[in-house]
């Protein structure tokens, strides 16, 4: 069994730690750290031989390759911004003779880079697009994403719109971070230049606060394996991060670090996962065995981690843990909490605002037998009258949620009601007999409002007017206007028009509310 085939029958969410080998595989002409120095410095110096004397002096100080990168990573943005400001470079960004990004003491060059990374093209090979669509359905499977690149291929291209993006090392620990379904570029982002790490200056603060990058790593790598994507095993940036983070783990975790540290690397046409051990040294002189695998078939690995079967999305855990942040924060301030059921679908569209909240986590059918029906949203009863979705126990709504109804409410109960005994001096057997017809639902003072509402003569011209209405409040009343000529299946149709064209207006508008009950009405009480 390969180490990949482990992780899947331990069915857990890997975080890949992602570097430019995987940018520069699905990226047009994607440059190399080398290749990105030597491009910026012909910027404003196009002989060659320069660079290269620069380079030699390295190689004589017997710097090693990271060094000499950091060390010409500042001499670029020295030489790059001088010439800047004499005005013999110009840059495409803001306005060209005083931009308001210079007043705010951007470095030019960093406002290059940024540009530059913004602009980068997908690699169009039919092989790569292919291998990219097999990344991309990864999006379900992969926990969160630490990477060094400063493009945005990875929340642009694989995880749109799924992921949240952390660019600031102090983000990290940021109120709005959830450890799951998100992204952290501990180098910076082309979006924000200000935090690009290019320089010896940039790499001495970074090795300053990369104490925050190892304790998210530890974080994440208690729920998670960490999987490195697009990197050299001789990456002397990584490796560092790699010791100090090995050094903090636990003898325990040491033991079974094997199965939860996996380097993918690139191997030159190299069509199946050929696994190597390998080992590395920790600050604490301990080594440390973990396995190598090297491809050039990065599809092959993205087909064995798409055979992990999680249980939630993360990003429906993420929003899962956000909701519960966000309930416990409340209810530090608050000693008069209320409990609600939630359902996972309805979590990232959530108000907090109306009142303070408690929480209970589990099966909503072992909550609701274990707190009652009482807890349910009125809004959760107009759904199951729609869609018949919800499958409540009638008897417990009837002796729990509707119990107590106020007879001027707009609640439908008939579906729940039709096979109860109901004493009528019961608050319910009230409300029952004050909505048990079509010219209750809709009084009096109701019927006025609609005087000026068109009449049809069947539900394709009702839906016709219906598609005509801008506002939900026009659509319910002509539905209730005509409310005599739709059938069941019709109305049914109508009010589930309703909920999916005003999803976040449906269930204030008490006119869309009397088309549910009317619904109720015909379906469960007048047949």
């Amino acid at each position: 069994m390969g180490i990949l085939d482990e992780i899947v029958k331990a069915n857990r969410m890997p975080v890949l730690f992602v570097g430019s080998g995987v940018s520069k595989r699905y990226l047009y002409k994607y440059p190399s750290w080398p290749e990105l120095l030597e491009m910026s410095f012909a910027k404003f110096e196009p002989d060659s031989f320069q660079y290269q004397k620069h380079i030699d002096s390295c190689r004589r100080n017997k710097m090693t390759e990271f060094e000499t990168n950091a060390y010409m990573g500042s001499l670029i943005e020295d030489e790059f911004n001088k010439a800047f400001f004499d005005r013999k470079i110009t840059l495409n960004v803001g306005n060209k003779k005083n931009p308001s990004w210079v007043r705010r003491g951007i470095s030019p060059y960093k406002m290059y880079l940024a540009d530059f990374f913004k602009k980068q093209k997908l690699n169009r090979s039919p092989e790569l697009t292919e291998e990219l669509e097999k990344f991309k359905k990864l999006k379900n499977k992969i926990s969160a994403v630490i990477t060094t690149n400063y493009d945005t291929f990875l929340e642009d291209q694989v995880f749109p719109k799924d992921f949240q993006v952390f660019v600031r090392q102090h983000e990290l620990f940021s109120a709005d971070s959830y450890n799951i379904a998100e992204i952290y570029k501990i180098h910076g982002s082309a979006t924000d230049a200000e935090s690009i790490v290019i320089t010896q200056d940039d790499y001495k603060h970074f090795r300053s606060t990369r104490k925050l990058i190892i304790a998210k790593m530890l974080t994440l790598f208690a729920e998670a394996p960490i999987i490195f994507l697009g990197y050299s095993f001789t990456d002397e940036d990584v490796r560092e991060i790699i010791e100090d983070f090995l050094s903090c783990l636990s003898d325990e975790q040491l033991e079974d670090i094997r199965k939860h540290f996996i380097f993918i690397s690139y191997k030159k046409d190299e069509k199946d996962l050929i696994e190597i051990e390998r080992t590395i040294t920790t600050k604490n002189a301990v080594e440390i065995p973990f396995v190598e695998v090297q491809t050039d078939n990065y599809g092959l690995v993205f087909d064995k981690l798409s055979e992990i079967v999680p249980g939630i999305s993360p990003l429906k855990v993420r929003e899962t843990r956000r909701v519960v942040k966000t309930i416990v924060d409340q209810n530090m301030a608050s000693s008069d909490a209320e409990s609600i059921i939630v359902g996972i679908d309805d979590l990232s569209n959530f108000d907090f605002s109306s009142k303070p909240l408690a929480i209970a986590i589990g099966y909503k059918e072992n909550i609701l037998n274990k707190y009652g029906y009482g807890l349910l949203e009125e809004s959760q009863i107009f759904e199951d009258i729609i869609f018949d979705n919800k499958h409540f126990d009638a008897e417990a709504m009837c002796s729990e949620r509707l119990k107590r109804i106020g007879k001027t409410r707009l609640i439908p109960v008939f579906k729940y009601v039709k096979n109860q005994m109901v004493p009528e001096e019961e608050k319910l057997g009230i409300y029952i007999e004050e909505h048990n017809s079509i010219d209750k639902i809709i009084a009096n003072n109701v019927a006025k409002t609609l005087r000026n509402i068109s009449e049809f003569t069947c539900y394709e011209e009702v839906k016709e007017q219906m598609m005509k209405e801008s506002s939900c409040r026009r659509t319910a009343m002509t539905i209730l206007k005509n409310i005599n000529v739709l059938s069941v299946d019709e109305l049914r149709d109508a009010c589930k028009y309703l909920f999916n064209t005003y999803p976040n207006e449906y269930f204030a508008e008490t006119n869309s509310k009397r088309c549910v009950l009317c619904l109720d009405f015909k379906e469960n009480y007048q047949n």
